[in-house]
């Protein structure tokens, strides 16, 4: 019985360091993000490369994806940043499925133990699967968080990664927001570089992405709530 119970401890012991280490590096990489933009500026022709490995590396360590997907529209151009950000959240995604299935899936049990709400999402995908993946991915509930408790479930690794495409509306928005906002802040400065640019145009579409992501949100949550109904009504 001892030895049982200072193997629990060990853990226990163990989760707790490493939760404590991930909150750390991702509280310290957030604060110098504006370094890591200038970072990515400076890689010249490898700047999208840069910028997908960050995304990448620091997206598994919850770092915001909001502001990476903001970010990724103040320095490259619309186009060009909706596809690195498309790439780079598919590729993120991936690796937290291999972490959390193969590598963190006690510690990642464990802290879904204690959540009721995510305790009771393996069952609800045994009936909505793909429906139900795809609608979370539109809800603004964190990319990493949600990633590593989808990788300890039963869903296969293909579902998974199409189902992530639900997300790329919410960052689609995102990056959208940013590049808008560095234009107008270009206006407002009195830049003559962005001479090119509609602005009223960019006002606009950043008002249709603020409601795409309200609506969207909205929309996602009512439906993963109706399913949770149904769910608990089949099981009772």
């Amino acid at each position: 019985m001892q030895i049982k119970n200072m193997s629990t401890a060990r853990k226990l012991s163990m989760i707790l360091a490493i939760a404590c280490v991930i909150l750390v590096i991702g509280h310290e990489l957030g604060l110098y993000l504006p370094d890591l933009e200038l970072w990515i500026q400076k890689l010249g022709a490898f700047a999208p490369l840069g910028f997908i490995a960050l995304f990448v590396v620091l997206t598994p360590v919850f770092i915001s994806v909001d502001a990476l997907c903001f970010a990724a529209g103040l320095l490259f151009s619309i186009g060009a940043a909706e596809f690195y950000i498309t790439l780079a959240t598919y590729l993120a995604a991936a690796l937290i499925f291999f972490l959390g299935r193969y590598l963190f899936k006690d510690r990642v049990n464990t802290f879904i133990a204690k959540h009721k709400q995510l305790a009771a999402l393996d069952a609800a995908l045994n009936s909505h699967s793909f429906k139900l993946m795809f609608l979370l991915r539109l809800t603004p509930l964190p990319f990493a968080l949600l990633s590593y408790a989808l990788a300890v479930t039963q869903v296969r690794f293909w579902p998974y990664l199409c189902a992530t495409s639900g997300i790329l509306i919410y960052n689609g928005s995102l990056v959208y927001i940013g590049y808008t906002t560095k234009h107008l802040a270009g206006l407002v400065s009195g830049s003559t570089k962005q001479s090119s640019v509609s602005y009223p145009l960019l006002v606009f579409g950043l008002l249709i992405a603020l409601c795409i992501l309200i609506y969207v949100a909205k929309l996602a949550g009512d439906t993963v709530k109706r399913m949770n109904l149904e769910n608990a009504g089949r099981n009772n």
